[in-house]
């Protein structure tokens, strides 16, 4: 069973967002941003009526596939709302999807399944493919770190990673150490 700790990654991403967002539209590759970091411009409109209620995926539809200023544009013509409720469901669905995804990887590639890794290794490496997606692609030498379950690999490689988002980095260090002394 995995033992993620979702609260801590929503911390991260500021908490399930009500009103859509494009997150650094000019150096990123971000979309229409809603809830706790689900970024409709990486979806599909079949995706949207696949994942989620009929209601919900007619009210995310126009923003899926938009990146970048075009996102920007899309929000500004018509900003996005959701309710609390609509939040939730976006960020259950999410979390299954991406820790279906990330296990299934991890376990293949480390040829151990993901969920004996102590908590804080599993709540920082979900942390890093929240933001990245697919890490084996996106964050290479993280990724070895994981399938490695080399903790100090892990925080060497969050503490030079070198994207636009150091604080975050830190704070993921800092919570696999903390976790580590435990």
């Amino acid at each position: 069973m995995t033992t993620v700790n979702f609260g801590f990654i929503s911390e991260l991403e500021g908490g399930p967002a009500l009103k859509g967002y494009v997150p650094d539209p000019k150096n990123s590759n971000s979309g229409v941003t809603i809830a706790t970091g689900f970024d409709i411009g990486q979806r599909s409109l079949n995706e949207l009526y696949k994942l989620f209620s009929p209601e919900l995926a007619k009210k995310l539809a126009p923003y899926y596939g938009l990146k970048k200023q075009k996102a920007v544009a899309a929000l500004q013509k018509t900003p996005l709302r959701i309710t609390a409720e609509q939040a939730e469901e976006i960020d259950k669905v999410t979390k299954s999807q991406l820790l279906n995804q990330l296990a299934q990887r991890y376990s293949t590639a480390a040829k151990a399944p993901f969920a004996d890794l102590p908590e804080c290794m599993q709540t920082v490496i979900a942390s890093v493919a929240f933001q990245y997606g697919d890490l084996s692609k996106k964050c290479p030498k993280f990724w070895l770190a994981a399938t490695s379950a080399d903790i100090k690999a892990m925080a060497n490689e969050l503490n030079n990673f070198g994207d636009r988002y150091p604080t975050r980095r830190r704070r993921e260090v800092d919570y696999l150490l903390k976790g580590e002394a435990v």
